[in-house]
C-alpha cells in the first residue's frame, strides 16, 4: 500500500466508491444460511456451505446452488444488507446456525477456519461465541488479520460476562447498533472495546421467499460495516486491515451529528 493510495482512500467518501469500477470481494457470512434465490441476492452468492454436528463433531459440506440455504431468516437479512451496500460483494454463505437461530461453537470455529483458509476479503460474524471458544477463535482472527482479511463482528445485544466474541478481539472490527440516516453513516467510539456504532435500528431486510421484514439489532448493523469494508477493498485492494480500520474512523460521523438516538440500540 502506497501513501498516495491510502491518502486517496481517506479522502474519498464511501458512497462515492459505489460509482467506481470495483474489484470483486468475497464476503463470508457465518450465519443461518442465505436464500440465494432472493431477488436481492440473485447472482451474488459465490458458494454455499454448512457446518453441522455429526457424531459429536463438526463437519463441513458443500451446498449445491443457487438455492435457499437459510433455515431461520437471519443470514438472508445479513447478506442482503451487504449486497445492497457493496455491488462488488460476492457472498460466501457459511451456515452455522440452526432452525432456532442457535448454533454450536464447534461449527462456528470450523466455518471460521474455512473462511480464513479461503481468504475471503471480509468475514461477517453477526453472532457471538461463548468465551470458552476464545482460545480457538483468537488465533484464527489473528491469522485472518495478518493475511489481509477483515473480520467484522457484532456486539452481543444482551451483554453477559462479555460483549461478544470475536467482537472483543483487537483483530476484529466490532459493531454496535443505533439509528442513522443511511447504512454508510456510523459513529466511531474512541477508547471503547466496541469501536463502531452503525445502522441497526428498524432496518428493512431481505427475508427468504423474496420477502422483506423490519428488524433491529447488532446483527444488522454489523453487515453495514462489512459492506463498507467490501467497498474499500474493491476500490483499494491493497489496503491492510489496520488501514481499513483507519479509513472507517476517518469517515465516521461525529456523535453530535448522529444525534442522541444513534447510540440507543445496544440492548435491542
Amino acid at each position: 500500500m502506497t501513501a498516495g493510495t491510502l491518502a486517496e482512500a481517506l479522502a474519498t467518501p464511501l458512497a462515492a466508491l459505489r460509482e467506481r469500477t470495483l474489484a470483486p470481494v468475497e464476503v463470508a457470512v457465518l450465519d443461518s444460511g442465505v436464500d440465494a434465490t432472493h431477488e436481492m441476492l440473485t447472482g451474488r452468492v459465490a458458494a454455499s456451505f454448512e457446518s453441522v454436528m455429526e457424531d459429536g463433531r463438526a463437519v463441513w459440506r458443500d451446498i449445491a446452488g443457487p438455492e435457499n440455504n437459510d433455515v431461520f431468516g437471519h443470514g438472508t437479512a445479513v447478506a442482503g444488507i451487504i449486497a445492497g451496500i457493496a455491488p462488488n460483494a460476492r457472498i460466501v454463505d457459511m451456515r452455522v446456525l440452526g432452525r432456532d437461530n442457535q448454533g454450536k461453537g464447534d461449527c462456528t470455529i470450523l466455518a471460521l477456519e474455512q473462511a480464513v483458509r479461503r481468504r475471503c476479503g471480509v468475514i461477517n460474524m453477526s453472532l457471538a461465541m461463548l468465551r470458552r471458544y476464545s482460545t480457538q477463535a483468537r488465533p484464527l482472527c489473528e491469522t485472518a488479520w495478518r493475511q489481509g482479511q477483515v473480520v467484522v463482528s457484532a456486539k452481543r445485544n444482551f451483554v453477559t460476562d462479555d460483549m461478544g466474541l470475536p467482537a472483543e478481539f483487537t483483530s476484529s472490527i466490532s459493531v454496535d447498533c443505533g439509528t442513522f440516516p443511511d447504512p454508510l453513516s456510523f459513529v466511531f467510539q474512541p477508547g471503547e472495546v466496541i469501536e463502531f456504532v452503525a445502522l441497526g435500528e428498524n432496518v428493512t431486510v431481505a427475508h427468504p421467499g423474496n420477502s422483506y421484514r423490519t428488524m433491529t439489532g447488532t446483527s444488522f448493523a454489523t453487515p453495514a460495516v462489512s459492506g463498507a469494508c467490501a467497498l474499500l477493498l474493491g476500490a483499494f485492494p491493497d489496503l491492510r486491515p489496520f488501514e481499513v480500520r483507519s479509513v472507517l474512523r476517518r469517515h465516521a460521523i461525529e456523535r453530535a451529528a448522529a444525534g442522541a438516538g444513534a447510540l440507543s440500540g445496544s440492548a435491542a
